[in-house]
């Protein structure tokens, strides 16, 4: 068993990152370098894991994302030690998450046309109701 350090916890996400691993990899990865479950060690980025590794590093850890996306393979020893000097986790990165910002203003455009559609029907049926030329029980005849 290894003595748990973060940055070892680090490079363990980046090349689950890089192999497009699972989270439960990860997990069995931990299991099997530490002897303990992640959420279990003194590590910062290590809550809410759940389905593949990119993903989970996309929605709780966005700048490692980012990163991840932009650097190439050889640097990624910068990208630990620009880990190191990070306090980053997974709360406070995923306020500043910018896919949120999107999902929100999606969100609110979708409620807006779905507004819009449901004055569209009532207008259209209430059209309909009053209008005598739509009412089969009524007798239309000339007017005088």
């Amino acid at each position: 068993m290894r003595e748990p350090s973060q940055r070892f916890w680090d490079a363990m996400i980046i090349k689950a990152w890089r192999d497009f691993k699972t989270t439960q990899d990860l997990y069995e990865q931990s299991i099997a370098e530490f002897g303990k479950a992640p959420w279990n060690l003194p590590f910062v980025r290590n809550k809410e894991m759940y389905g593949g590794v990119r993903a989970w590093v996309a929605s709780r850890l966005p700048l490692l994302s980012d990163k991840l996306w932009v650097l190439p393979k050889e640097r990624h020893i910068e990208l630990l030690d620009w880990l190191d000097k990070s306090k980053m986790d997974c709360e406070t990165s995923m306020a500043k998450n910018k896919t949120m910002k999107y999902v929100n203003e999606a969100r609110t455009a979708f409620k807006k046309d779905e507004k819009k559609a449901d004055q569209a029907t009532w207008s259209y049926n209430l059209e309909k109701t009053i209008n005598r030329n739509n009412q089969w029980t009524v007798t239309k005849g000339k007017r005088r």
